[in-house]
């Protein structure tokens, strides 16, 4: 043994000289033991302003959010400690609210206008939103992990002293609720305890849809020669819906093979002798049947319109010019004064009261166009 310690630590000088060496033949190139450690450290810089981008998740953990005073500080701030304790990806997301317009419900009134509502809370604020993560499934490993943690931390800028205020939304609620919660697991919990999965809000909608179509529905449409399937746009506005029915039995379920009801094919068909007398007019339709009704559409777009600084949608100017080409029309009937609404038609088929934007169906059609109203 005593002659083998001086070998060893002969070795281990001639180990630390050569890594000495080969650091400063190395100094501008990469670190040598940087594949060793495939995980980079989280950048964080108090100066910096990490704001939420498209490039960021999709999915992500809304951590907290804050408003009124101090609130952008205090995001910042958490944003900062998240970043360079816990090495979590964090970022600000900035959100302006009002409720202090006119919103329009369904429906009309007696009139033939559309009802008008107010908020019961009419109010203006602003948010700042932290969220979490860059993460491709929220069931992954990483992810659970992550909000996991991220619940049981207790960032120093979230601790509120005695006496001492916070502008993170619902804080003192929260933290009441938190005491009196003795499950465990719950009462260990810091501020970001209520932190849940999102997605980011920056991605348009169709970038979270399930691709693919159900097979029944590719069907029912493979030989439909102006088919909203091969639409090449993202987006195209619903002019005419044609209802049917079908026969659905809850313990065997629906049943491919079974006939279609009379309802249904007459719908077909209005919604294809329609498609084909707009196209006779040059104008770009499509007609699409689904297991309970059949729609009608006009035009393919990128996009629906341009989402404006206070959150309202301004919709495409061509998408806006269809909805007012084949909208409902307002008038007042004989005799009466009261204004009614009377749909306009084409081949003697009516178009819907009010043509609205849809995705082109680029998900199970069952989910997809069952849902529009």
């Amino acid at each position: 043994m005593n002659r083998i310690l001086p070998r060893m630590n002969a070795v281990i000088t001639s180990c630390v000289a050569l890594a000495v060496v080969c650091f400063t033949q190395t100094a501008s190139a990469q670190f040598p033991f940087d594949s060793l450690f495939p995980f980079s450290k989280v950048d964080a810089d108090p100066g910096k302003d990490y704001k939420l981008t498209e490039d960021d998740g999709p999915w992500l953990i809304l951590a907290c959010t804050f408003r009124g005073a101090g609130a952008e500080s205090q995001a910042k701030q958490l944003v900062y400690e998240l970043r360079k304790n816990s090495q979590l990806e964090a970022y600000t997301l900035y959100r302006s609210y009002d409720f202090t317009g006119t919103v329009y419900g369904r429906g009309v009134d007696q009139n033939a206008a559309p009802v008008k509502m107010k908020y019961a809370n009419e109010r203006r604020f602003n948010e700042i939103a932290v969220l979490v993560g860059n993460f491709e499934e929220i069931g992954s490993s990483d992810a659970q992990e992550t909000l996991k943690v991220l619940k049981h931390l207790h960032p120093q800028c979230l601790q509120v002293n005695k006496g001492g205020s916070t502008s993170q939304v619902y804080a003192f609620f929260r933290e009441v609720q938190r005491r009196i919660n003795l499950t465990p697991g719950k009462h260990e919990r810091g501020p970001m305890g209520k932190a849940f999965f999102t997605r980011n809000p920056l991605l348009p909608a169709s970038y979270f849809e399930q691709q693919g179509v159900d097979p029944f529905i590719q069907q029912l449409n493979e030989d439909v020669q102006f088919s909203l399937l091969d639409c090449p746009g993202r987006f195209t506005v619903r002019v005419a819906k044609f209802t049917g029915n079908v026969s659905y039995n809850i313990q065997k379920g629906f049943n491919a093979e079974q006939k279609l009801s009379n309802k249904l094919v007459v719908a077909a068909e209005n919604a294809h002798k329609l498609t084909m007398a707009l196209r006779a007019q040059n104008i770009e339709a499509y007609e699409f049947h689904d297991r309970t009704s059949s729609i009608v559409t006009v035009g393919a777009f990128k996009n629906v319109g341009t989402r404006q600084f206070n959150g309202k949608l301004q919709l495409d100017p061509r998408i806006q010019g269809i909805i007012n080409a084949y909208k409902a029309q307002r008038q007042f009937a004989p005799g009466a004064t009261q204004v009614s609404v009377k749909p306009k038609r084409l081949a003697g088929i009516p178009f819907d009261v009010t043509p609205e934007p849809i995705p082109v169906p680029g998900q199970s059609v069952s989910s997809s166009f069952a849902r529009s109203r």
